[in-house]
Formats: C-alpha cells, sequence, structure tokens
C-alpha cells in the first residue's frame, strides 16, 4: 500500500493515515476497503496516487481487469478511477485522485451487484457513467454522461400515474440497460411524460430494494401521485413485493404500524419474465461469490436464496400468502422453445395466478430481448396497450 502526495498539495503539516474497514456491512469482507485520511483534506487543486492492495480472489484465474472505486464517505456515491493500473506480481491496483477517503479495487459487475446508487435517476440531471471491465456502470462524476429516462423527478412526484411509469431492473443489472434504440425509455417516453428508473444494488435481495423503494415514494409523492411499474426479471419481483409486502415488513428502515399501502397509487405492474417461482440459472452467477462471505454476510448476497427455486425462498412465501389487490397484474413472458426464457422457466413466470383484467402474454423472446428487441418483437406495443387499459 502507498499513498505518494506531491509537493504543493498540502501546505500545513498533515498526519496521513490509512485504515481497513473490516465491517463495512455493504461490501463481501474479502474484498477490503481501506480508507486513507483525512478525506475532507484540500489538495489544493492537485492528485495524490494511491495504491491498494487487491483481494486475492481476483486471482484465482487469468489477470483479472479491475479498478480502484473511491467515494469520500461512507454512503456517498462511488466513482471509478480510470486511471487504475493493476501489477499483477503485488496483487495491487494503482490510480490517481483528487480526493482521499474509501478505496476498493473492484470491477464492473461487482459494483452493479453491491455498490452502485440506490435510488431514483433524475431524467432532468444527466447521470456520470463509466465503462468499468467492459461493463458500463453508474458512477459518480463519470466521464460519460447519460440521460436516464425521461422527464423530471420534479414532475413524476406530483403527476398521476397516466403520466408515471417506473422501471425497475433486474439481477446484475441496472438502468443503463434499457435506454437502446428499441428499449423500454424509448417507447414508454412516447406515452408518458415521466419515465423514471430506480437503481439498487441488486445482491441485497428483493426485500431490501423493495423497501426503499416504498421508503422513497412515501416520503416523496406529492397530492395526486400514481405511477405505473414495469420490471423485469429480478425487478418484477421487487415491484410486487412493493405492493404486497413493504407497507408492513417490521424490517424496513422506515417502517411504521401506520404506513399505508401503494396499491392504491399503482394501478398498474407489468412484470417482464417474472422469476415467480425462482429461476435458478439466474442465481448460478452467485455460487462464485457465495464460498467468500463469512457466515454473517449471507444477507450482502439475498437475492441468491430469492431466485433459488427452493420451497421456502421468497417467491413461494409470496405466492402462497398472494392475495388478489386493486393493482392490475401482467405478465409479459419469453419462451425460446425449451419451456424457458434461456433464464426464467415458462413454469415459474405463470406461478402467480390472474385475476379479472389480468393478462399473461407469451412471446418468442430470450429473457432480455423482451426489453432490448420490445419494439420489432412487438412487447412495447403490447405494453403500451396493456398500459392504457385498451
Amino acid at each position: 500500500m502507498q499513498l505518494s502526495v506531491p509537493p504543493g498539495a498540502v501546505s500545513v503539516l498533515t498526519n496521513f493515515r490509512v485504515l481497513l474497514d473490516a465491517g463495512n456491512g455493504e461490501i463481501p469482507s474479502v474484498f477490503p476497503i481501506y480508507r486513507f485520511e483525512p478525506s475532507s483534506l484540500d489538495l489544493n487543486g492537485q492528485s495524490v496516487t494511491v495504491t491498494v492492495p487487491a483481494s486475492d480472489a481476483f486471482f484465482a484465474g487469468p489477470a483479472p481487469d479491475v479498478t480502484v472505486f473511491s467515494r469520500d464517505q461512507f454512503g456517498a456515491p462511488w466513482r471509478a478511477l480510470t486511471s487504475t493500473t493493476l501489477d499483477v506480481t503485488a496483487r495491487a491496483a494503482t490510480a490517481t485522485t483528487d480526493r482521499l477517503g474509501d478505496m476498493v479495487v473492484w470491477d464492473g459487475n461487482l459494483h452493479r451487484l453491491f455498490t452502485q446508487p440506490h435510488g431514483f435517476i433524475d431524467p432532468a440531471v444527466d447521470a456520470g457513467t463509466e465503462v468499468v471491465s467492459g461493463v458500463e456502470v453508474l458512477a459518480d462524476g463519470g466521464s460519460i454522461q447519460r440521460q436516464v429516462g425521461r422527464g423530471s423527478m420534479a414532475s413524476f412526484w406530483s403527476s398521476p400515474a397516466s403520466d408515471n411509469v417506473v422501471i425497475l431492473h433486474g439481477a446484475l443489472g441496472s438502468p443503463l440497460d434499457f435506454l437502446g434504440a428499441e428499449d423500454l425509455v424509448e417507447n414508454l417516453a412516447l406515452t408518458y411524460d415521466n419515465v423514471v428508473l430506480f437503481s439498487y444494488p441488486s445482491a441485497r435481495g428483493v426485500a431490501y430494494a423493495a423497501n426503499e423503494l416504498y421508503d422513497q415514494i412515501l416520503a416523496n409523492r406529492k397530492p395526486g401521485f400514481g405511477c405505473r411499474i414495469v420490471g423485469h426479471s429480478l425487478g418484477a419481483l421487487i415491484g410486487r413485493y412493493l405492493l404486497e409486502a413493504s407497507p408492513t415488513d417490521a424490517g424496513r428502515p422506515g417502517y411504521s404500524e401506520q404506513d399505508p399501502s401503494l396499491v392504491p397509487v399503482v394501478d398498474q405492474l407489468v412484470m417482464m419474465a417474472p422469476p415467480n417461482a425462482g429461476a435458478a440459472s439466474a442465481a448460478s452467477p452467485f455460487s462464485v461469490l457465495e464460498p467468500l462471505l463469512t457466515p454473517g454476510e449471507a444477507y450482502l448476497l439475498q437475492t441468491s436464496s430469492d431466485l433459488s427455486e427452493r420451497p421456502d425462498s421468497l417467491p413461494f412465501l409470496m405466492n402462497a400468502a398472494y392475495v388478489d389487490n386493486a393493482t392490475r397484474y401482467h405478465v409479459i413472458y419469453g419462451d425460446v422453445g425449451s419451456g424457458t426464457d434461456g433464464v426464467v422457466p415458462v413454469a415459474s413466470a405463470l406461478a402467480l395466478p390472474m385475476g379479472p383484467g389480468e393478462t399473461a402474454t407469451l412471446f418468442v423472446a430470450q429473457h432480455d430481448d423482451l426489453h432490448r428487441l420490445a419494439t420489432s418483437l412487438g412487447v412495447a406495443s403490447w405494453l403500451g396497450s396493456i398500459l392504457q387499459g385498451q
């Protein structure tokens, strides 16, 4: 480990120190976070160079493609330091930065799983992104600027359901997944003033993301607010949990016994490729990470359990407790000829019975193509019809 401070970066005698964050509750401890202090230090417009040890877990195979991620303090958004170089022999990564604070050697998929922003992305403010390990990720101050969604959060919180759509991504996903020319944002923006996307670290599971979404809606909605939700894959389960369980989940951070159901403000939920009885193939990538966690860190990979297809997993418990509510549920699912869309089995997508006015529609399409090729597959036109009640 090393910190190199150039002449002139500090103008008074300064004591530096590095701390190991051994139990941050956010990142598995096998990927250590090192905190360089003082984090509030003004570096007089200069950059320092940090060298940070990389987890041994990265070196089980070929040389990894990793980047140093940094943040000023706990809870702040992470930045990707694209100047990173890796010394494979020393198993350490070096990068330049104009701020001190937390540093971790990370890759794009791990960022999506554990540390990407949790909350709504405002379409009125371009989001910073970087391409890390071949994966585009949301990153504070990123060199790529993207409009994520359409409209604005200011309009969203005071508009009715007929003007508002929320898109929820799946496991290993990101709001950035829906920005293609044939994808959901472009299509839904033809009909809705506000198309907003909710970001969350997908390894933490259905309840974690749904409860955060519930608390944000409850805290920010204005009179007359309403929205429709389109959830892809794991995002479909998050939409269900938001409506069916979040109001009464005592583990939710903002829980109160008086909290209302959001069914009156969410008139329709579209579930695209929903793993309503799990999807073991979607959980398989997590099998590489599970052995790396300590017994007390299992909650960091709750999604693996949620998608496991075990009879005691969350989707089965939700199905057993399900009582039809006033929100109309619609399922859009794919089958490539083998009883699956390549990720979610058809039987899982259809495991939740549809009530009056609700639909289940099959497309000959792969899992991600249901949204990525929504225009050419006809998914977009059907989605528009059911959301508008036609």
